[in-house]
């Protein structure tokens, strides 16, 4: 959620049934705040932060509507309805302070109209209002001195406090020193001066009292109204006090300029009572503390069946645990070579599962290629209690020899061993990671039937959408303490994602790519995001479900229409910090180019890959290298409308194709994928 503040529009009235709500000038938004009581209008008075408002609240009959709660409020942006979080009375609000700017005509006619002690009285009234945590300026006349002001030379003098007792100490001292000028408009700029200095965010009042007319003043009204006019928002009141009984035009003026109220004094007997009016006026306030509920994109993913032809690289390493010549437990051995009838490397479909099976593969491709032979080169990490160990070495060749001799029946002559410390491309020594890399065993073979790319073909699912993207509302309350995304469908959950304090404007919601077909089956997905205070309270939101639709492949062929083929190249793997290819790879190109050639509708795409050893930066180029280097062979194979079909890139280790945690996961990124895609009528 965004922490910048939001200003209003202009809004207009709405009356919808019992809901009502009359709009105050303000800039750019599209918020409503409905009270559901007949007749009743909200004013919008001020924004005070994100996901909070002043409002305030009258019947028909223009009286102040209290005693309102949370539910008795409704909030709507943008089409959107906001939760609503908490309504305070601004007397309960412990977080929205009141800035208030108390204009006093200290001229000497308020001595002979005997109104002293009933303005005084009346100034009480509205001191016993204020909070420890409003912020009261007083403004009076005082003309033996002058104070720069707002550029001006002012008579006037200032006093600041929230402690009503000193507030009122100041006054009454005011009213002990009677002027017998009035500079009314030099007090009210004074004020605006200090109505500028406060926090245009919190609501501010300006509260003017005068008795007679200005006749002093070095500047007159219209500079007050100019000056107002910049102000921002603001409520202005006036108490007249100016003998007739017309109200005066120029206070009119300025309270009605002002989203404010005049009041007319007859006599100094009305002096209390409409003090404990501009009191009131400033409490009948609520604090409307609301959210609007998070967007999700997008509204609907497709989840399709696509028939994939799967040419994944053999990297002919075994890795070895510190110290051991154990075969590790993640390579599948069969029991003997009873089990060995009937495996089928085209039958395995990803990458790993096709790793984990090396041992049998090449068994079943020395079996296949009885004249081929290979060497097992056995290596050590050259570090720690393997330094110079190359009897380790052997073991760890003899340990995979042994395997291949029993299970598959693979004659011992035909399996030459070697061993050597570091192997003779090795890992970065110094790093943990290299160490674990540079334990192996290495097959290699003059034959390249051994170690060519092992292929399958089998029905895949692809999503169109990987991740969800959750944009939380950006008009939050800035308490929250914690947020949750749960993201599920009928088959249950499919991701979840939490964090503390308020969540970022956008958030990034991985879904679950291990069993696409039972995330397909499982019909609409819906995502809750709860959000919790620091009070503990909590809000959920649940927006629309996201529609997912699922083609399949069986729907296709019963529609006649083309399946959606996806062929995938992986080039033999690079070497640790290497962009060579070598003439094994060459051999990959070639058949790519020529399918390119027999399918001129495909599209093509060069990825660059890495590992997460090393500085991103780094590695990124590293990736375009490699990127660069295959697309210049394939480039090269398939002739000069390639730069016309084929794309290539470099992602370095972002979004990596295997999870780095392994040495085989991170030999695997070293790499350069192909992807081919086009439609075929089979």
């Amino acid at each position: 959620m965004s922490n910048k503040l939001f200003r209003y529009a202009c809004l207009m009235a709405v009356v919808v049934g019992s809901l009502a709500i009359t709009a105050i000038a303000a800039e750019k938004s599209d918020v409503q705040i409905l009270v559901a009581k007949p007749g009743a209008t909200v004013t919008i008075d001020q924004v005070v932060e994100n996901g909070k408002a002043l409002v305030s609240v009258v019947d028909a009959g223009n009286n102040p509507l209290l005693g309102l709660h949370a539910e008795d409020f409704a909030v709507t942006q943008s089409g959107l309805t906001a939760k609503i979080l908490s309504v305070q009375p601004i007397t309960e609000s412990l977080d929205v302070p009141r800035n208030i700017v108390l204009v006093l005509d200290n001229s000497y006619s308020m001595v002979e109209r005997k109104a002293v002690e009933p303005l005084l009285a009346g100034v009480g009234e509205l001191l016993k209002t204020i909070r420890p945590i409003d912020k009261v300026q007083v403004v009076v006349f005082n003309m033996k001195q002058t104070v720069k002001m707002g550029g001006r030379e002012l008579h006037v003098e200032t006093f600041k406090s929230n402690r009503p007792a000193e507030l009122q100490d100041f006054v009454a001292k005011a009213y002990r020193g009677i002027t017998y000028q009035t500079v009314l408009y030099e007090a009210m700029l004074a004020g605006l001066d200090l109505m500028g200095k406060m926090p245009a965010a919190e609501p501010r009042f300006m509260v003017v009292f005068s008795d007679g007319e200005d006749n002093t003043s070095a500047y007159n009204h219209k500079d007050v109204l100019k000056t107002a006019q910049g102000m921002g928002l603001f409520n202005a009141y006036a108490i007249d006090f100016i003998e007739g009984q017309k109200k005066d035009k120029f206070l009119t003026e300025f309270t009605s300029e002002n989203r404010g109220q005049i009041w007319k004094a007859a006599s100094a007997l009305n002096l209390i009572p409409i003090f404990q009016s501009v009191a009131s006026i400033m409490q009948y306030y609520y604090v409307v503390s609301y959210v609007l509920p998070p967007t999700v994109a997008p509204a609907g993913l497709t989840i399709e069946e696509i028939k994939t032809i799967d040419s994944s690289p053999m990297l002919g390493h075994i890795y070895f645990a510190d110290g051991s010549s154990e075969i590790a437990p993640q390579y599948v051995r069969f029991a003997g070579p009873g089990e060995t009838t009937g495996f089928d490397p085209q039958q395995l479909r990803g990458t790993l599962e096709k790793y984990y099976q090396v041992l049998n593969i090449v068994g079943k491709r020395l079996t296949e290629h009885p004249e081929a032979q290979i060497t097992l080169v056995g290596c050590n990490a050259n570090t720690g209690s393997e330094k110079g160990n190359k009897k380790l070495s052997t073991q760890r060749a003899e340990a995979v020899r042994d395997y291949l001799q029993t299970t598959w029946n693979i004659a011992p002559e035909r399996m030459a061993i070697e061993a050597r410390n570091l192997p003779e491309m090795p890992s970065a020594s110094r790093l943990k990671e290299g160490q674990e890399e540079n334990r192996r065993v290495e097959i290699r073979s003059t034959d390249p039937a051994i170690l060519s790319p092992i292929p399958s073909i089998y029905l895949a699912t692809q999503i169109d959408t990987p991740a969800l993207t959750v944009r939380p509302s950006a008009i939050a309350p800035r308490d929250i303490a914690r947020w949750k995304i749960t993201v599920a469908n009928a088959g249950g959950n499919l991701a979840d994602l939490a964090g503390e304090g308020a969540p970022a404007p956008e958030l990034k919601v991985p879904l679950p790519t291990k069993d696409l077909r039972a995330m397909a089956t499982g019909g609409a997905i819906t995502v809750k995001m709860e959000l919790q205070d620091n009070k503990g309270h909590s809000v959920v939101f649940a927006p629309e479900p996201i529609k997912v639709n699922f083609i399949q492949t069986s729907q296709r062929l019963a529609q006649k229409q083309d399946l959606k083929v996806q062929e995938k190249y992986a080039l033999i793997l690079f070497d640790f910090d290497k962009d060579t290819i070598n003439a094994r790879n060459q051999a990959i190109v070639n058949q790519v180019a020529a399918r390119i050639r027999e399918l001129p509708r495909a599209t093509v795409e060069i990825v660059g890959h890495t590992d997460n050893i090393g500085k991103e930066a780094y590695n990124i180029k590293l990736s375009e290298r490699r990127a660069l280097a295959a697309y210049k062979l394939l480039a090269a194979a398939y002739g000069e409308a390639a730069g016309d079909r084929i794309r290539y890139s470099g992602v370095g280790p972002n979004t990596p194709l295997y999870d780095n945690l392994s040495p085989e996961a991170r030999a695997f990124n070293r790499t350069v994928t192909i992807t081919l895609e086009y439609l075929s009528a089979q």
